[in-house]
Formats: structure tokens, C-alpha cells, sequence
């Protein structure tokens, strides 16, 4: 019993986790997201074929490639090494890439801690072998170019058991 509520309550910490930067450092509450028009067929197109070659890059164990699609944003923020240590740390435990659904993309010029600009966030459920996440791609245009200059994942672990707890 006590074996198995140790492996039920490990399951729900990790459930828990979410991995997130906060650069808001005088701890005054941040700017909401302003959303802006859907972009172009052209635009959309632009930013999925930027999202889909880094998600590819990261389904390959490239991990390490990736940098060289970060935008300046993400390079004045973090080192190649630690972008490429805390990435290889988020997705670990996924497995292989099972199948992936079409993205969902929003276009905004505006973000919290953020300088003015165009942004893209590419949005995306994915089932791996050994969980299903939302991958978030998060891309900035520079210099008529998206750059990626974030990602993230929401894990979520799902818990069935035939058994009585208490």
C-alpha cells in the first residue's frame, strides 16, 4: 500500500511540473498576450515549415542543431549550452514520436518582457510512445526570417488504476 501510494503521488508531482522563465524581476504582474489578425496563407505557411523543422531537429535527438535556429531574442537570454540542456531535460522520458496533430498558430506584436515586434506561436498535441504533451513553439520574425525563440511542452500523465486506495 505505502508502495503504491509513493508511485501514485510521484506520478501526480510530475503531472504538476511546468518549466518557465520569469524575467520580470522588479515582481510587478506582466502584460497580457494581445492576439493580432490571423497572418497571411504565406505567413502561416512560413511559421509552420519554421515550427515543423525544429520539431524535427528535436525528434532526431539533434537537439544540439537547434541553436542555430534561435532567434536574437533567445541567444541575449541563455547559453547554447544551457538551451540545449534544459530542452534535452523537458523532453526527456518522451519516447518515440508517435503522431503529431495540425498545429494551431497565433500571430501577436506584442509580448510580456518583450520588445515590440511580430511574434508566432505554433501549438501542437503530440503523442510520443511514452506520452501525450502540447508542444509550444514560440518564433519571432527577423529580418523577414522566423526565428524560434522559444519552446515548451505541457505534460500530461493520466492516472487509472482498479484499486482502492483508502
Amino acid at each position: 500500500m505505502k508502495q503504491c501510494f509513493a508511485v501514485l503521488s510521484s506520478l501526480l508531482l510530475i503531472a504538476g511540473c511546468d518549466v518557465s522563465f520569469n524575467t520580470n524581476a522588479n515582481g510587478t504582474q506582466a502584460s497580457a498576450v494581445v492576439v493580432s489578425d490571423p497572418g497571411s496563407a504565406q505567413q502561416q505557411r512560413l511559421v509552420v515549415d519554421t515550427a515543423v523543422q525544429f520539431l524535427m531537429l528535436l525528434d532526431a535527438g539533434r537537439t544540439d542543431m537547434t541553436w542555430a535556429t534561435a532567434g536574437s531574442a533567445l541567444k541575449a537570454t541563455t547559453t547554447e549550452s544551457n538551451w540545449v540542456k534544459g530542452i534535452g531535460t523537458l523532453r526527456m522520458g518522451l519516447g518515440e514520436l508517435k503522431q503529431r496533430d495540425r498545429a494551431q498558430i497565433t500571430f501577436t506584436k506584442q509580448l510580456p518582457d518583450a520588445p515590440p515586434g511580430h511574434y508566432a506561436a505554433v501549438q501542437t498535441q503530440s503523442a510520443f510512445s511514452n506520452l501525450t504533451v502540447t508542444e509550444a513553439v514560440l518564433l519571432a520574425e527577423e529580418n523577414e526570417q522566423w526565428r524560434v525563440v522559444g519552446y515548451n511542452l505541457s505534460k500530461t500523465v493520466e492516472v487509472a488504476a482498479k484499486m482502492r486506495l483508502f
